[in-house]
This record gives C-alpha cells, structure tokens and sequence, in this order.
C-alpha cells in the first residue's frame, strides 16, 4: 500500500497539529532590513519543557509504526535537510488499523506542533543526507510517555 506525500500546511495538519511557521514566508522588500510574523497561538506546552535534537538517517520510505504521547504536544522544528513526516490524528486503532496517516514534506525552516496524542514517526530524509530537527515536549516524555503501534500493513511513501 502506497501513501503520497503532501507539502506541509496548515490543511495537511488539520485536526494533527498546527503549523508554527507562515505557509508562504514574506521576504523583505528593497530596503526592509527583516520582516516579521507573530505566532498569536499558544503553543499549549506544559511546564516543565525540554528539548532535543534528532538526526535522521536516509533509509527506505516504508512506514511500519508510529509513536504518540498522551501527555504533551510535541514541537519539531526542521534545522537541516527536507523530509517526510508521517503523521495521523488522535486515536485509538480500530480493527488493527490507524485512519487519517499523512505523510507530509517538510523543509529546514519550517515548524510544527503535533497535538497530544497524534500519532508519528522518526522523519525520512530525502535524498542521501541526514536531516535534523530541535524537538521540544514535556520533560520526561521519553521515560514515561512514549506509546508505539505496529501497522498492520506497512506503506509505502511515495514523492
């Protein structure tokens, strides 16, 4: 079973998570020194926070488990690299099976936050580089709030 990747957005995440960074970045004009765009959302992370940082390793774009925390959101914020995201709503599997899975592409720069308790997995890269991400959660997330699911059946990713 195949699953087609889709370009990061505030529609491909809907009901996953929410996009942090703007769909379409405004450059500055001829003789504007930046621009900026406020994030108005709570980031809704609970106190205490930590942070880390997750290299990915090209390898085949076949999609067998994903993970969720039911205590925290979970930010991931590409520093290098594009890659896939593979990602899927809150909820309970029904008959062995997980509905909604998306798998998204995002690019250095860009930022998301997944919702407590929606499922994903460890990015795949594109192309033969690592690709690496700051991860910001609840401390303790690793040691006491890391569910896995097995797919029944594996996908395929496709670009």
């Amino acid at each position: 079973m195949e699953l087609r990747v889709v370009d990061l957005s505030i529609e491909s995440l809907k009901g996953i998570g929410q996009l942090l960074t703007p769909e379409r970045w405004e450059v500055p004009g001829k003789g504007m020194e930046y621009t900026y765009t406020d994030i108005e959302a709570d980031l809704g992370l609970p106190p205490p926070c930590s942070a880390g940082v997750l290299e990915s390793v090209p390898r085949p774009m076949v999609l067998g488990r994903m993970e969720r925390h039911l205590r925290t959101r979970e930010a991931q914020i590409a520093l290098e690299g594009e890659s896939v995201l593979c990602v899927a709503p809150p909820q309970e599997s029904a008959n062995g099976e997980l509905s909604g899975i998306t798998a998204v592409r995002i690019c250095a720069g860009q930022a998301l936050i997944l919702e407590v308790g929606a499922w994903h997995w460890i990015p795949f890269p594109v192309g033969e580089k690592t690709a690496r991400f700051l991860v910001i959660f609840r401390s303790g997330t690793g040691k006491d709030d890391l569910y896995y699911y097995d797919l029944t059946r594996t996908l395929a990713l496709r670009l």
